[in-house]
């Protein structure tokens, strides 16, 4: 009892002395662990439209001869979580004698080593389709493989949106004028498909 009387008498005196004890409130929030991260940004391609990845063959045409058209068709995906506003084609072409030359075409091929296939591979339009869409690049038209050898072709209008798709397809025409000089020659074409978001 005399322990509660001194401390009464103490905050008596304090409080005529003019200094106020007043009790507090407090509280305290915690928030841990606040996550910032960034998307993963992947384009892909697939031969059906069905699986994609990131490394394919798209096609392959043997036996072709001078006028015969034939269509490579693929597809481009946006497998990342980020829209991609930017879609580039860069075709990489090498020419190959395939064996040894015919007689016909030793008699007209003055570069042995070498096939000219390319040359008589004419691209004859390219053309996109996405959802119900399809525009040509005609700015193509016209043009040979061995022209558009390291060339850039952009491809996209609008960006592609996360898990959106587009079909390409490239229309070629073996040049109806060719000569003996294209027999037996292989034409490799590499396409590199370029995304920026």
């Amino acid at each position: 009892m005399k322990k509660e009387l001194a401390f009464l008498i103490a905050g008596l005196l304090l409080g005529f002395s003019g200094i106020k004890i007043s009790a507090l409130f407090s509280d305290l929030s915690l928030s841990e662990n606040n996550e910032i991260s960034t998307g993963e940004f992947d384009v892909r391609i697939s031969k059906t439209g069905e699986r994609f990845y990131n490394d394919l063959k798209l096609f392959e045409f043997d036996d072709l001869k001078p006028g015969d058209e034939v269509n490579a068709s693929f597809y481009i995906k946006n497998s990342g979580d980020i829209s991609i506003t930017k879609v580039i084609i860069i075709l990489k072409v090498q020419d190959l004698e395939d064996g040894e030359l015919t007689e016909a075409e030793a008699l007209v091929d003055s570069t042995p080593e070498v096939g000219e296939l390319s040359k008589s591979l004419i691209v004859e339009w390219i053309a996109i389709t996405r959802s119900n869409e399809t525009y040509t690049l005609s700015e193509y038209s016209g043009m040979t493989l061995y022209e558009l050898n390291n060339q850039s072709i952009s491809i996209l209008y609008s960006p592609l949106a996360p898990s959106e798709s587009l079909k390409v397809t490239i229309f070629f025409l073996v040049d109806p004028n060719a000569t003996n000089e294209i027999q037996k020659d292989l034409c490799l074409v590499s396409l590199q498909i370029y995304a920026e978001q």
